[in-house]
């Protein structure tokens, strides 16, 4: 075990953060609504069946595949997700099809120390999921990329998409939108948001409400990138929030327990230049809050390390309740990791899950332990990376993870389709 930052890699290319830097891009004033393909499908979710995207003039164009046995499509409102079924994947003269594929995993292989529980169905169309308890059971919803509508998917394991959404996410006045792709709840709330062209990078927050629809509300929050919830509050990764004076690349708290919504800047990241990265919340509550900035190790402007910190409840819960901010450095938080692999990040019990690669191709998914320290209760401890799951080819690739209670759900899609794969540890 170790307390403190973990080595930091400079190598590879990353698919770097908010719409593949649509955040520094646009902040700067540069209008463009892509430099390549990535931008496109982070941006806009995934192309019709059968398209690819092409970034022409620094406009996003779908146009057919015209090999779609080599393709690797992208698929909505996910982490990096590929269709890894068509894909040759592996050493020449060896094709996916050739492979066995386990059922629930395909070809990715579990590591020591976990195990798989159910596998279902991964809905079309859903990519952003999140579990709601429910007494000993969960409410799983899902953010569906095709209309851009948060949809209620039944309780875990006996999951279907609604023909009926609960709610679109972008209203009929800002149409053309991008979804920020991210869907978390409170226990009772859920969050997903959007963001638009234009300075400051405007945007909202959807906060629907599952107990009374009624109460659903959008909160302005310019450039939010990801969030997570812990009690009472939704920490949201962005910059800026309603209510909160200036614009800023920083953590915004939405506190819930407030009538009405209460904002905040909460904490601010430890280097000057840097955007928006990956939030996640163990199920102690503690805070997994993230940022890239751009790796000046390389000549490639759009090459980024993204960051990962970890903060204790009894460092942000004072600091929501008292309105007040504190910088994500020692002693206030940790550094967890700091590579250019990172493709997204969930709660995994009292840890975190970083799915790792690049956005065509899984490399592995992994876990952190986080420790809240007993005698310093502001301290969290950080264990060694942890392999959970690894990948020798391209024939199965990591869609989307969601945390759902002590256990982690994670999204997979190989060519015999998309499954959700519920993980334990032993």
């Amino acid at each position: 075990m170790k307390t403190g930052t973990m080595g930091s890699g400079r190598f590879g290319r990353f698919v770097v953060v908010l719409g593949t830097l649509s955040l520094g891009l646009l902040v700067t004033g540069c209008e463009e609504e892509c430099v390549d393909q990535t931008d496109c499908a982070n941006k806009q979710g995934a192309p019709a069946e059968g398209k690819r995207y092409e970034c022409v003039d620094n406009r996003c164009v779908q146009r057919d595949i015209a090999d779609a046995g080599t393709d690797a499509g992208t698929d909505a409102g996910t982490d990096a997700g590929t269709d890894a079924g068509t894909d040759a994947g592996t050493d020449a003269g060896v094709t996916c099809a050739d492979l066995p594929h386990d059922a629930k995993l395909g070809t990715l292989q579990l590591q020591a120390g976990f195990t798989t529980a159910e596998s279902v169905t991964l809905p079309d169309g859903i990519g952003a999921l999140t579990a709601v308890p429910s007494g000993s059971d969960f409410k799983l919803y899902g953010f569906n990329g095709a209309d851009d509508s948060l949809y209620a998917l039944g309780n875990w394991p006996v999951i279907a998409s609604s023909t009926t959404p609960l709610q679109a996410l972008i209203p009929e006045a800002d149409k053309g939108a991008f979804p920020s792709g991210y869907l978390t709840n409170d226990g009772t709330r859920l969050l997903t948001g959007y963001t638009k062209f234009g300075e400051g990078f405007p945007g909202n927050v959807l906060v629907y409400d599952t107990v009374t629809p009624a109460e659903t509300r959008y909160v302005s929050a310019a450039g939010n990138f990801s969030a997570a919830a812990v009690p009472g509050a939704f920490l949201i990764n962005g910059v800026g929030l309603e209510g909160v004076a200036g614009s800023d690349t920083a953590i915004y708290a939405l506190r819930t327990d407030t009538r009405p919504f209460q904002g905040s800047k909460l904490a601010t990241f430890p280097v000057s230049g840097a955007f928006s990265g990956y939030s996640a919340v163990t199920s102690d509550n503690v805070a997994v809050l993230g940022y890239a900035a751009s790796d000046t190790s390389t000549s490639d402007p759009y090459d980024s390390i993204n960051y990962l910190t970890a903060v204790a409840p009894a460092v942000y819960s004072p600091a929501i309740s008292g309105e007040t901010t504190f910088a994500l450095t020692n002693p206030n938080a940790i550094e967890l990791y700091a590579k250019n692999d990172l493709q997204g990040v969930a709660g995994f019990g009292k840890g975190v899950a970083l799915h790792r690669g690049t956005f065509t191709a899984t490399q592995d998914v992994s876990r952190i332990e986080l420790t809240v320290g007993g005698i310093t209760p502001s301290t969290v401890t950080a264990g060694d990376l942890t392999p959970v799951l690894t990948t020798s080819n391209t024939c199965t690739n990591v869609v989307t993870m969601a945390p759902m209670g002590e256990d982690l759900l994670v999204g997979v899609k190989d060519k015999n389709g998309r499954r959700l794969v519920r993980l334990q540890q032993r």
